[in-house]
């Protein structure tokens, strides 16, 4: 009896080391506003030169479970992202996997605001089976705008907007 319970103990550590250690490969917020805010920095020092940086999946610009993508909102067009599906696609054929509703507009919309701006949407989560909440923080970068989101069921970019507000 004491050796079952010592394993059912064991086995019930060991899941909760498990799950803390995936929590801990979730991005955060402040992660993503650091990252974000240093690749619009590589961004207008090396313009388009800079860009292929962005499109590796294992590259510096992907980490954990969330990675920097590039859109030229003059254009409408993804610029650089580690997908070779969504690179190169008009940000108007950006649709919410929950919805079907276009949200390129938003991103665009959101990096125009002076400290940048927070959008959420339904997407892909690399390593993740089905669809995920994602709220993506978008930043302006001379003629592009940058972006980098968390996958969470919780903040919402309301929440988040006072985190870069100031």
């Amino acid at each position: 009896m004491n050796k079952k319970v010592l394993l059912g103990v064991a086995a019930f550590c060991t899941m909760g080391l498990s799950a803390g250690a995936w929590a801990a490969d979730a991005a955060t917020a402040d992660e993503v506003v650091a990252k974000v805010k240093e690749a619009a920095a590589a961004v207008k020092a090396g313009g388009d030169a800079a860009l292929a940086s962005f499109d590796d999946p294992k590259g510096k610009w992907a980490w954990k479970d969330t990675y920097v993508f590039v859109m030229d909102c003059a254009s409408g067009a993804m610029k650089a992202h580690p997908s070779p599906t969504v690179k190169g696609m008009k940000l108007t054929d950006l649709k919410d996997k929950a919805t079907g509703k276009e949200f390129g507009t938003a991103l665009c919309d959101a990096g125009k605001k002076a400290n940048g701006g927070w959008v959420e949407y339904m997407w892909t989560k690399p390593g993740a089976e089905g669809n995920h909440r994602k709220v993506a923080y978008v930043l302006s970068a001379g003629k592009y705008e940058v972006a980098a989101g968390v996958y969470d069921d919780k903040v919402t970019a309301k929440e988040l907007e006072a985190k870069t507000a100031k």
